[in-house]
């Protein structure tokens, strides 16, 4: 039975219906459901990102179906997008499926991109997590109002984007995610990326941001940009201070995994003595908090903004992400906790069916736990000029340098031995200690020294009794250095 699929979205199966968690995207509701109630949910999803309503299937993912309903209510259902219900109709398209002796109904709610939905009493409600709410304040709608204009930026066409410029490898990822067997054009077309004016077809914005092998071909500042610091300041002229500086010109799904795989290279990890006496690693940052920020960062960013693009900045004491564009819709400093709203909806809506963005309305919340959990400030989110939203990390490293360095001189050796030490043997066996082991040529480029300055080092700690090498002899190239 699990096998039933939906004809519209074949990720619809029975089992999913029944058991997927209501999101930003789904809702189940019984068949005895009042119609205006109904109404209400689907101008909240069409006021979002859209979505589907399974009617007859009960909050717990029981089938409840429709044979006990009246077929007077049944016709009503099939007649609810009218003005009886709404002042503007949605695009919504109703699906009748059959299901354990009975049937049910899907209601694909399409995400309005250029009007606010109202109900038929002019009342409007949005989709935020899985709750479907009444907005009722003026200026709120307002807000919601100028953002449907906003997002009809993803509707754009470029006008010299052809689908040779389009990403294979992404874009059969995305079939496999949202299993259909439909060729590149008529994907597409299917999802209103690929648009006919004047009998030519021309890929959407949104389309060549998700799609193009460099969206930046064609929207210059769609790009991620890591630069790493070295300190806690941006030194310009002859004192330049970039260790790396890295640009991330991708389709959006690539952007996020490759941008994730650079920053996890350069970002550093802080050991100490655990009370079983063995070493215990804290990396930099907790993973969820910073990856959370970087994928905010590129679905929601105003990609409307020529001339900026996303950066990261890394210092030694802190992780900066600055997206352009203020925050979207109803969401401010203060209740991005617990709002949610997406300026780029179809954007927001791949992803997610690529498994990079969540929708539980759980992302900003835990980014806060992550570092409370890791005994590190509160993220520190601000609007700089009301043209970017910016995220910063604290990584505490003068606490963590003070207790790396009282863990290492609870080594009795260490501890009478250290204040003869020169700077540079001190940094590497700070170094030896972060890593737990590190090779001759390891040290000497973290340190920038040559080899035969760390060997004459490494020589002294070894006879000092402080480090000592694990390998095959003293000529393994591959031998390591460790605390002794």
């Amino acid at each position: 039975m699990n096998k039933l699929v939906s004809k519209i979205d074949k990720r619809l199966t029975l089992d999913y219906l029944q058991n997927h968690v209501e999101d930003s995207f789904f809702d189940r509701k019984s068949a005895k459901i009042d119609l205006r109630n109904l109404a209400n949910t689907i101008c909240s999803f069409a006021n979002a990102n859209g979505g589907v309503i399974a009617v007859g299937i009960e909050d717990d993912g029981t089938i409840s179906g429709f044979k006990n309903i009246h077929s007077d209510k049944y016709n009503q259902f099939q007649k609810i997008l009218s003005s009886s219900y709404f002042k503007i109709v949605p695009v919504c398209m109703i699906e009748k499926i059959d299901a354990l002796d009975d049937f049910i109904l899907l209601f694909h709610v399409y995400a309005s991109t250029n009007k606010v939905i109202y109900n038929a009493k002019g009342e409007v409600y949005l989709r935020q997590g899985d709750s479907s709410n009444k907005i009722t304040d003026k200026e709120q709608i307002k807000i919601l109002e100028y953002e449907r204009n906003e997002s009809v930026f993803e509707d754009e066409l470029v006008r010299r984007a052809t689908l040779e410029d389009l990403d294979e490898e992404v874009l059969d990822l995305y079939r496999k995610k949202i299993h259909t067997n439909l060729e590149a054009r008529e994907l597409l077309k299917a999802r209103k990326f690929l648009v006919k004016e004047h009998d030519k077809e021309y890929l959407t914005n949104a389309a060549v941001l998700l799609f193009a092998k460099d969206p930046s071909l064609f929207l210059p500042s769609a790009r991620v940009r890591v630069i790493k610091i070295d300190g806690t300041m941006l030194l310009t002229g002859t004192g330049m201070n970039i260790i790396k500086d890295v640009t991330f010109a991708l389709p959006l799904y690539k952007v996020i995994v490759e941008t994730e795989k650079f920053i996890e290279t350069q970002l550093r990890e802080f050991s100490h003595l655990g009370e079983d006496g063995k070493f215990v690693s804290i990396p930099e940052y907790p993973e969820f908090a910073w990856k959370e920020g970087l994928v905010n960062a590129v679905t929601h960013r105003d990609y409307s903004i020529s001339g900026e693009h996303i950066k990261i900045m890394l210092y030694d004491d802190r992780m900066e992400i600055i997206s352009p564009g203020k925050l979207p819709g109803l969401i401010t400093l203060e209740t991005m906790m617990t709002e949610r709203f997406s300026r780029n909806p179809k954007i927001s809506r791949v992803l997610y069916d690529l498994n990079i963005v969540r929708e539980l309305n759980e992302g900003v919340k835990r980014i806060y736990k992550e570092m409370k959990d890791y005994f590190l400030d509160d993220p520190e989110y601000s609007e700089p000029q009301r043209r970017a939203v910016k995220l910063v990390l604290k990584n505490n490293i003068i606490m963590r340098n003070k207790r790396k360095n009282e863990t290492l001189l609870k080594n009795d050796d260490l501890n009478k031995s250290w204040d003869g030490l020169n700077l540079l043997e001190q940094q590497m066996i700070q170094a030896i200690h972060d890593r737990g082991r590190m090779t001759t040529s390891e040290l000497a480029e973290l340190i920038h020294r040559d080899r035969k300055t760390v060997q004459r080092k490494l020589k002294k700690l070894q006879d000092l009794g402080l480090v000592t090498w694990i390998g095959t002899s003293i000529k393994d190239p591959q031998k390591v250095y460790v605390i002794k």
